[in-house]
């Protein structure tokens, strides 16, 4: 009877850790980065929220990774790329953004860490877990020798817990509740530094919170299949100010993970032509009058009227306006599915002729883009 009372409490407890184990693993990874010097390794957990799946880590670990260098693995052995989107050196944390689509364990929970420091301090003891190489989760037992609203200074629980190298970027959890990131581990002195989970929200909820910025990457504007610098330049410009995050294209100029939008475009049609300005007003004669006086009342008058309307007065100044026709063509591409959005917007400038008509048309090509960019959005919202 006896045996029996423990072989069923074997069973209970096998099943308590089984089960335990999928719960207690939800959102952990393990984290490569490829150097040319080889491969480095850490730990982080995810936050899901819609479609996006992110991940939080130690900076220290992708401070210095390559673009396309990032793999993330859960406990399941589910793998993809991920990228850097935003980092902290000061307070060691960085931010991840995984490429789409993948299968990883993302839990979309991102607590506001308001009552992380209740939880910690009532927890009998803290629990670091962390997924390693092998896929096995990792887990210590500590307690917190210290708190504040941004940290939390922790050590061994027991003699047969201890802390190992590797171990920053370990999940902290009071229970059930995740509290906190590992950033630091001192082996030596066995005490080790977290991130509380509020520090972390606040470093991080606004990137996250929203649903993360729409990705992109701008390719070339063209015109006459060769690059228009100026077109490119001022493509970035807007869709920079637009709430779109830009990403560099690898090395190879493949799109690089995480990337969910190509943008390009091309200026379809120029064309230029020149008219008689009718606001058009021929220099005054200078006035006999040469006095200290007289040259003093001049001034004045030419500073209020410049004041009064200098727009006006710089058009005047023109004898010919130069006329832009411009046509732009905007592409999108959406990098999930392939599909493509093309808008064809038509401008036109007048322009006074003050300077090279090379670079009045430079300025009316840059508009042009920032026009149609503006347009094409507003027809097809990303």
């Amino acid at each position: 009877m006896m045996r029996n009372k423990r072989d069923a409490l074997v069973v209970a407890l096998g099943a308590a850790l089984f089960f335990g184990a999928d719960l207690a693993s939800a959102g952990l990874v393990h984290i490569q980065v490829q150097q040319r010097a080889g491969t480095e390794f850490g730990a982080g957990f995810t936050v899901g929220r819609g479609s996006d799946c992110f991940v939080v880590t130690p900076f220290h670990v992708v401070q210095f990774a390559p673009a396309d260098s990032i793999t993330v693995t859960d406990a399941k052995g589910s793998s993809a790329k991920a990228r850097l989107l935003k980092g902290s050196e000061e307070f060691d944390a960085g931010l991840l953004q995984v490429a789409v689509p993948h299968t990883l364990d993302c839990p979309a929970d991102w607590s506001d860490g308001a009552n992380a420091i209740t939880a910690i301090g009532a927890a009998p003891f803290l629990v670091a877990r962390k997924v390693d190489d092998t896929g096995r989760v990792m887990q210590t037992r500590l307690f917190a020798s210290s708190t504040s609203r941004e940290q939390v200074e922790v050590q061994p629980f027991g003699p047969n817990d201890e802390l190992r190298e590797g171990d920053s970027g370990s999940a902290l959890y009071a229970g059930e509740q995740l509290v906190g990131l590992l950033v630091a581990v001192d082996t030596k002195s066995r005490q080790a530094v977290a991130l509380t989970q509020s520090q972390i929200h606040g470093l991080f909820g606004a990137d996250v919170l929203p649903g993360a910025r729409r990705t992109a990457v701008i390719q070339p504007f063209t015109y006459g299949r060769a690059e228009e610098p100026y077109a490119t330049v001022a493509a970035r410009e807007f869709l920079a100010g637009a709430d779109l995050q830009l990403l560099a294209a690898a090395a190879d100029g493949s799109v690089p993970p995480g990337a969910q939008y190509l943008v390009g475009g091309q200026i379809v049609d120029l064309q230029t032509a020149r008219k008689a300005n009718p606001n058009y007003k021929a220099p005054e004669q200078k006035d006999d009058d040469t006095s200290v006086g007289r040259q003093l009342l001049s001034r004045l008058e030419r500073r209020v009227a410049n004041e009064v309307n200098e727009a006006l007065d710089r058009n005047s100044e023109a004898q010919y306006l130069h006329v832009f026709n411009i046509d732009v063509q905007v592409e999108i591409t959406n990098v999930a599915d392939n599909t493509k959005v093309v808008n064809l917007e038509r401008r036109s400038y007048e322009v006074p002729e003050l300077g090279a008509v090379a670079d009045l048309q430079k300025t009316a090509v840059a508009d042009a883009v920032r026009d149609a960019l503006a347009a094409t959005l507003q027809k097809h919202p990303l």
